[in-house]
């Protein structure tokens, strides 16, 4: 073999390893050095696990497998969540101040109380129905085995569930302190609403092999007539 021969050799070899090692150490090219770049990292993170955990029992979605699948090495997930229990959490919590941010400014201009209440639980289900994958891990179906959960951390308690709440019970008390006479205690009827308008997002989901009508109009006719029964529209 000559000179060249032998030196094109080495390089092609030296080229290989290269590219092995760009495949099987995916975390040296993606490695986070600025607060920018870990907050894309984070993000990319938790958009992988939350369509994980949406599809498939959250039990089953390993720390390894979100890590993959957001295109980072196994131990870069761990600079960012201490474990399964905490990501799933962290993804939740997210989500929940996430929608609860975009439901506020959705309502903030908004005077009159009636339309409040309208925008907000109308609206509710136009936020979710776009973030189909987000919902079913903030509310999953119900399952047989234990729901997967951060026992230090119970998600009904979190900052941003109670932000939440806080703007679904804010916004009928508003309207009942308009009224001559409260129909129902608020958080009874804030609490029906919700029930409502969540269950007309998954009960179809449910059951696939029905032939459901549009989920967005179901919602709106539910909260619409709901709330005129409690507050009648003014007559023009």
């Amino acid at each position: 073999m000559n000179a060249f021969a032998y030196t094109f050799k080495l390089w092609r070899q030296n080229l290989e390893k290269q590219s092995v090692e760009k495949c099987t150490r995916p975390e040296e090219k993606i490695r986070a050095r600025s607060d920018d770049e870990k907050a894309r990292v984070r993000a990319a993170i938790i958009s992988a696990g939350r369509e994980l955990f949406a599809r498939e029992e959250p039990e089953q979605v390993s720390l390894r497998r979100v890590a993959a699948a957001a295109g980072y090495a196994p131990a870069a997930i761990y600079r960012y969540f201490k474990h399964q229990e905490d990501l799933f959490t962290q993804i939740r919590e997210h989500d929940m101040l996430e929608a609860a941010h975009a439901l506020c400014t959705l309502i903030e201009r908004k005077r009159d109380p009636r339309q409040r209440v309208l925008a907000l639980y109308i609206g509710t289900a136009d936020y979710w129905l776009e973030r189909m994958d987000a919902f079913l891990v903030l509310f999953p179906p119900a399952r047989a085995s234990r729901p997967l959960q951060d026992q230090d951390h119970p998600f009904a308690r979190s900052p941003g569930v109670l932000r939440l709440l806080g703007l679904y019970y804010g916004t009928v008390k508003d309207l009942f302190g308009t009224l001559p006479r409260a129909p129902m205690p608020h958080r009874l009827a804030a609490d029906t609403l919700l029930a409502g308008v969540h269950g007309s997002l998954v009960f179809p989901l449910m059951t696939p092999s029905m032939e459901w009508s549009d989920r967005r109009e179901m919602v709106k006719r539910l909260v619409t007539s709901t709330v005129s029964h409690w507050a009648p529209a003014p007559r023009r």
